[in-house]
């Protein structure tokens, strides 16, 4: 009791400006979680194959794969604000506008505002740790860490209990029909609120960096422990793009789950994805970088297996309840280690190389989630079964997971002090 009252303790600490910046991610983040939930349901809904429906996710993701380097060059040593609010536009714009497209089976613009959408959601992610990294003290950066990752559990809690609601008073009430285009419309005007939230934040002056030429300022960076730093990450994200956008699909396909089950599914397990990762710094403190990450990344890998089996028995009524369970169980394991292997990664390449892999993982992490979308399109194409699919992603995340641990004795071996 007295470590969670220190917990608590800790987070009431954290700064009021990054406190803004989670509340604004939170409202974006509800669009976001929303779309992830049931936006290949309502696309398959109108008529769009697996197939196609990979096609269009693979465009959320070329954009941070083209810009978001560049990106991570320029604000080093400038004010992450303005960008915060500019994604905050675009983003609603972006998602009224793909839904509309969608609606109206213009297929060339839908590809253009998954596209545009995804450079709204660029500038948040990429400059949220540098700003973090920036506000936060070494007594609350892992809560900090922790408040950024979590936000995006809490929304998916959320948007899911809300598409449920919706959808519930829509079965009492024939006359208040609904459907998926509406409850995601309603979370496009959600977003909109993040616009207010990141004006409230109060931004200290970035450290001064001296303007060079691009080849001297590509100089200064240490490379070599960026590359390294990154391995880890970009073998898990291959992995996860396999399976993670797609997961409505395989319940959708295998199970005949539809969007308002789904979302109560994804809402409770983003209610332990939430708890979870609050709880992640004590997790840290306790076992250290290390057994945290391989604790609950290798027990995650288990219950993907599992999930993946289901399919194998799907004709038995029980094996939905052991998919269901699986999946719930699975993501709050999975996520847990994010924060924790944020942290060590930007400790391990050192303040001088945060901004510029703060942009290279999300580059990385989008690159390799458009490269699996592609291959997710294919396979899917050739009707291999989901089951085949979800064991490639475990064999990655064990490759990457093992990435990590190693990456671990690096930073030890150069950093033996006891962290905080």
């Amino acid at each position: 009791m007295t470590e969670l009252k220190l917990l608590l303790k800790r987070y009431l600490a954290v700064p009021r400006s990054i406190k803004h910046l989670v509340l604004g991610s939170f409202f974006l983040q509800l669009l976001n979680a929303s779309f992830n939930l049931i936006l290949n349901i309502y696309l398959r809904k109108n008529g769009y194959t697996d197939a196609v429906i990979a096609n269009f996710t693979s465009y959320r993701f070329i954009s941070i794969l083209l810009f978001s380097i560049p990106f991570g060059l320029i604000i080093k040593g400038r004010r992450l604000k303005p960008f915060f609010i500019a994604g905050a536009i675009i983003i609603p714009l972006s998602g009224a506008a793909m839904l509309l497209t969608s609606q109206a089976h213009i297929t060339f613009l839908i590809k253009v505002f998954f596209f545009v959408g995804s450079i709204g959601f660029m500038l948040i992610h990429v400059t949220a740790l540098p700003f973090i990294l920036r506000h936060s003290g070494d007594e609350t950066l892992s809560e900090s860490i922790a408040m950024n990752f979590a936000v995006w559990s809490f929304a998916s809690i959320i948007s899911g209990i809300l598409i449920n609601v919706f959808f519930g008073i829509a079965s009492f009430f024939p006359s208040f029909h609904i459907t998926e285009f509406e409850v995601l419309m309603l979370f496009v005007f959600l977003s909109a609120l993040g616009i207010f939230a990141f004006s409230r934040i109060s931004e200290k002056a970035p450290p001064p960096v001296p303007r060079s030429s691009v080849f001297t300022h590509l100089k200064s960076y240490q490379w070599g422990r960026i590359f390294r730093g990154l391995l880890p990450m970009f073998i898990i994200s291959v992995g996860a793009g396999l399976t993670i956008p797609f997961m409505n699909l395989f319940f959708n396909s295998v199970f005949h789950v539809d969007s308002d089950a789904f979302a109560i599914m994804g809402s409770v397990a983003a209610a332990l994805v939430f708890l979870g990762g609050l709880l992640t710094p004590i997790l840290r403190r306790r076992l250290g970088y290390g057994p945290s990450i391989a604790v609950t990344q290798f027990t995650a890998i288990l219950f993907l297996v599992f999930l993946a089996s289901t399919e194998l028995y799907s004709h038995y009524g029980f094996a939905l309840w052991f998919a269901a369970g699986a999946f719930i169980i699975r993501q709050p394991l999975m996520n847990m280690a994010s924060p924790i292997t944020s942290e060590l990664v930007m400790k391990y390449v050192g303040p001088q190389n945060r901004e510029l892999i703060s942009a290279i993982q999300s580059g990385i992490w989008n690159a390799s989630w458009f490269v699996s979308a592609k291959i997710f399109q294919f396979l899917r194409y050739i009707d291999l079964a989901y089951y085949k699919i979800f064991i490639i992603t475990a064999l990655l995340y064990s490759m990457g997971t093992v990435s990590y641990l190693l990456l671990v004795k690096k930073y030890y071996r150069r950093q033996p002090t006891k962290e905080i």
